[in-house]
């Protein structure tokens, strides 16, 4: 099991926070590992909804989908992601805190097949990937 969880203190409301997170329209701006998303993608999350999604990790260019699998509005999405044979579980925590919203991105992911091999360098790289989208959401909202 490959996991990374990382978080940030945003100054702004935490329906602010909530909103551009749940506008997966917005991931490219901050998820620099995604390279577009449909824009006729509706703002709302709807549970069960899949998005189809362009990512561009460091294996390259690949077509892939955001399935949104739990939903508690204005504080939590969980998104299975599916993209050259990876399926992690991506959950966005969206909770109030003194100086506005902390934002929690959590990961986690079991590679198989051909994958597997390639745990070690992905357990690696995935903590440091994290903290960059979470530190670009930061500077995406505070600006």
């Amino acid at each position: 099991m490959i996991a990374s969880s990382e978080s940030a203190d945003i100054n702004r409301a935490q329906a602010d926070v909530y909103a551009y997170v749940a506008d997966l329209r917005n991931e490219p701006t901050w998820h620099v590992d995604i390279e577009s998303v449909p824009s006729e993608t509706p703002a709302v999350p709807e549970l069960g909804r899949v998005v189809s999604v362009t990512f561009k990790p460091f294996m390259g260019k690949t077509d892939g989908t955001f399935t949104l699998m739990e939903v508690v509005p204005g504080s939590r999405l969980v998104y299975r992601a599916d993209f050259a044979g990876l399926q992690p579980v991506i959950t966005y925590l969206i909770e109030p805190n003194a100086d506005g919203t902390r934002f929690t991105r959590s990961v986690e992911m079991q590679p198989h097949g051909f994958a597997k091999l390639m745990t070690p360098m992905m357990k690696r790289m995935l903590p440091k990937r994290n903290r960059v989208f979470v530190d670009n959401l930061k500077r995406a909202l505070e600006n």
